[in-house]
């Protein structure tokens, strides 16, 4: 298995909206790799603060994964290897397992993650993608998150883009003073806009919330607490809102400054973006009165958060480590009986004498010494 991961870690925000996958780009970069690796299976994982590209195959090759990424970013696969992390064999399994476990997010311990993982995996599934290891490395790294996140403290200390969301509102009521505030919600019927709703509802403040929909898009059904407008009327509540956040996957501007400036009253506005690519032009942030938050923002915040989490952080690796053994000893006997089954005739004559004769020559004394006590303890299984 091999990985190319461009994150938030490697790659400012700019750059990691180049390598964000619309459906159609997902589709022609499937079709383009399978026609220069013909037994590839592939997994692309994408959110906001990463793009990961898992590629199982007798005949991977990072070049491949680069070519076909600066076709699709416009970027020279120089500038590609300055923002890439690559992976392959057991450090790529080892990072996926980190990425599901929430190890290597943002955010330690975010829940988001997980359930983004476990989708991308189950639709790679279903488009028939996948392979023995992919299917193998997911599906531990989706049960070992979930026994990280009921054995460990890690997720309990965790905040969400929701609730840092819902922190910067409160913030902003009150360097402001408001007591009835309005807020448009754009995306409302996402994951985190969906979240961002539920938090809002649960802290009891007196607060207005308007959400669009798209005629064509899924509904907005949470409370009669909830206005709903269509998508094309976002621009005239500005003038009647306080906050707006945007939080879709729409390869296109949500809030554009020109449609912006011609509604604005002189109050202050709060925006918040949350997508990525970008829903909300960075110009915003130039007009009088206009406070424009990104997820980047919220970097520091979390760093801080981060520290509070260390004792989990350490009991997660922990688990982490004891799955991964147990899983590439699982890959490693599964490619071990397809060699043996593949070269059946070479094996006939196979006794534990020759096997441990073989091993003698192989390992260091340690390690022989533990294979022989492991069949002396489990002989009557073995034999």
């Amino acid at each position: 298995m091999k990985c190319i991961s461009i994150s938030f870690k490697t790659a400012p925000e700019n750059i990691r909206n180049k390598f964000a996958f619309t459906n159609s780009e997902k589709e022609n970069f499937l079709s383009q790799l399978s026609e220069f690796i013909t037994d590839a299976k592939c997994i692309i994982l994408a959110t906001c603060n990463r793009t990961e590209i898992y590629v199982e195959s007798k005949n991977a090759d990072f070049s491949v994964l680069e070519n076909l990424l600066s076709q699709k970013t416009k970027l020279t696969v120089s500038e590609i290897r300055k923002y890439a992390r690559y992976y392959e064999k057991q450090s790529a399994i080892e990072h996926i397992f980190k990425v599901t476990c929430g190890l290597d997010s943002m955010i330690l311990g975010e829940n988001e993650i997980l359930s983004q993982v476990k989708q991308t995996y189950l639709d790679s599934l279903q488009e028939k993608r996948t392979g023995y290891e992919l299917n193998t490395a997911f599906l531990s790294a989706l049960s070992c998150a979930k026994k990280i996140k009921t054995q460990t403290e890690i997720s309990k200390t965790a905040v969400s883009y929701a609730t840092l969301a819902c922190s910067e509102i409160k913030n902003f009521m009150q360097e402001n003073n408001l007591t009835e505030p309005s807020v448009l919600i754009i995306g409302a019927s996402g994951k985190i806009g969906s979240s961002i709703i539920k938090n809002i509802l649960s802290k009891n403040w007196n607060i207005k919330i308007i959400a669009t929909q798209r005629a064509h898009g899924n509904s907005v059904n949470f409370t009669d607490k909830i206005s709903v407008i269509d998508y094309s009327q976002r621009f005239d509540c500005l003038k009647n809102v306080d906050i707006v956040i945007s939080a879709t996957k729409s390869p296109h501007y949500t809030i554009n400054y020109a449609d912006t400036v011609l509604n604005l009253s002189s109050k202050k506005l709060l925006f918040i973006d949350l997508a990525a690519p970008y829903d909300i032009d960075r110009e915003i942030s130039k007009i009088e009165n206009c406070k424009l938050i990104t997820i980047d923002y919220f970097k520091e915040i979390v760093k801080n958060n981060n520290t509070k989490k260390e004792k989990a952080v350490d009991d997660a690796h922990d688990i982490l480590n004891q799955e991964l053994q147990k899983l590439y000893k699982n890959i490693i006997y599964h490619n071990a009986l397809d060699k043996i089954k593949a070269e059946g005739s070479k094996h006939k004559d196979f006794s534990l004498e020759k096997f441990l004769c073989h091993l003698k020559d192989k390992l260091d004394a340690e390690s022989f010494a533990n294979v022989v006590d492991a069949i002396d303890k489990e002989g009557s299984c073995i034999l």
